[in-house]
């Protein structure tokens, strides 16, 4: 925790993947400095540790064929595949235990009015000679191990990990000129044309730079709130499945699902057996839920897993967690000066574990004073879209959610 007055070359807000990734670098590539990184709770315990674990470089698009269109996702790709690489070369490096899993990923439906989406990605994903194939009847009930799905198509450009694993990993690789205060909320910060100065409960850091990574919390913080929005999303896990409770599934190879259809789930079966079902998506108004509103969420997960399991038992959950995400209404992230010395970055519609790291890293980049081709392709990308004023945006996402819902009831 944050005490007394601290003197900082560079003062970090937000312990996620993005403040740590830039903790380090900006410590690495300025040996001298001093870093000081604050978190509000517990440094890489939020939405870094509380995702599904997915790593991309492709997302799913359904097949803009113009000029323009797939010169967009070309740029789109390119992004991700830089933010994937940057976290391979990091876990490859220090060989970081984070249960690395390099095989693929799946976009499936059980909807036949979806089976034309996946058709038009495939075409899309063919254009840019990416690896990937569509698996469909017995051969996908095999491979997945439930009959749920009528089509799904895997995609080469995805791994699979465990995100604590990995955040942790990233507090261990901080250098010694970087201290963490953990449990030390920003009540305030100040930025003077040659200094910022953060105030907490209990102390306050006076540093030549600020960099915001607090990504789901921007909106609240008052930063850019009119580009930016947070959803909350929950997930529950099961325990490891034993060896008869797996081979009635088929004893599939670990894999991880999105679903064809907006607000369907996403479904993840771990190298240890877990299965994972996320499959609520939500405009909250508050940062925590209650335990009954939590386990209100659990019973839609129990049914989202006994739908495409029904030869398990949904009481298998033993995990159950939220988080907080941020999204753009253009898909945009921000990587941004707010002031001279003030930065910030977030903003990774759903892709935050490499977007996050490489947004990260290229902010310590930028706060040294150093361009590099990766901030020139991060600055030529889109800004993030004005989005309507409150109240009429959280009622506006609240109703496309509900669409969504309904059309996606039997995805979830």
């Amino acid at each position: 925790m944050l005490q007394a007055e601290q003197q900082a070359d560079l003062v970090i807000v937000g312990a996620g993947y993005t403040g740590l990734s830039a903790a380090r670098q900006y410590a690495l590539l300025n040996p001298q400095a001093k870093v000081i990184l604050l978190d509000a709770q517990l440094a890489a315990e939020g939405a870094s540790a509380r995702n599904s674990g997915y790593l991309v470089d492709s997302t799913l698009n359904d097949g803009h064929m113009s000029d323009n269109g797939l010169q967009q996702y070309r740029d789109k790709y390119a992004l991700n595949k830089a933010a994937l690489d940057c976290v391979a070369d990091l876990v490859h490096a220090h060989q970081i235990d984070c249960d690395w899993d390099a095989g693929g990923k799946f976009h499936a439906t059980a909807l036949a009015a979806n089976e034309a989406k996946l058709e038009r990605f495939s075409q899309l994903l063919g254009e840019l000679d990416l690896e990937h194939k569509i698996i469909t009847g017995a051969d996908l009930e095999q491979r997945l191990g439930t009959d749920f799905y009528r089509m799904a198509l895997w995609t080469q450009g995805g791994v699979m990990l465990q995100p604590a694993k990995l955040g942790r990993a990233y507090i261990d690789l901080l250098p010694e000129n970087v201290s963490l205060f953990e449990n030390s909320p920003v009540l305030r910060w100040e930025a003077g044309t040659n200094q910022v100065r953060v105030v907490t409960p209990l102390g306050q850091v006076t540093a030549a730079k600020l960099l915001l990574a607090v990504n789901g919390f921007m909106a609240a913080g008052n930063i850019k709130r009119d580009r930016v929005f947070p959803l909350t999303l929950t997930a529950s896990m099961t325990r490891p499945l034993d060896d008869e409770e797996y081979a009635a599934i088929g004893n599939p190879q670990p894999w991880g699902l999105l679903s064809a259809q907006a607000m369907g789930a996403t479904v993840r079966i771990t190298n240890d057996r877990r299965i994972m079902v996320r499959n609520t998506v939500e405009v909250w108004p508050r940062i925590n839920m209650t335990g009954r509103q939590l386990m209100r969420r659990r019973a839609m997960h129990m049914r989202g897993l006994q739908r495409r399991f029904p030869q398990l038992d949904g009481r298998l959950f033993e995990s159950l967690w939220s988080g907080i995400t941020c999204i753009s209404g253009n898909n945009a992230q921000v990587f941004d000066r707010l002031q001279p010395n003030v930065m910030v970055a977030g903003c990774y519609n759903g892709g935050g574990i490499g977007l996050a790291t490489l947004f990260g890293q290229q902010m310590a980049y930028l706060a040294s004073g150093q361009m590099t081709d990766l901030i020139a392709q991060i600055e030529a990308r889109p800004q993030p879209s004005k989005l309507p004023p409150q109240p009429l945006l959280a009622w506006g996402v609240r109703l496309r959610l509900l669409r969504d819902r309904i059309l996606a009831r039997k995805e979830i």
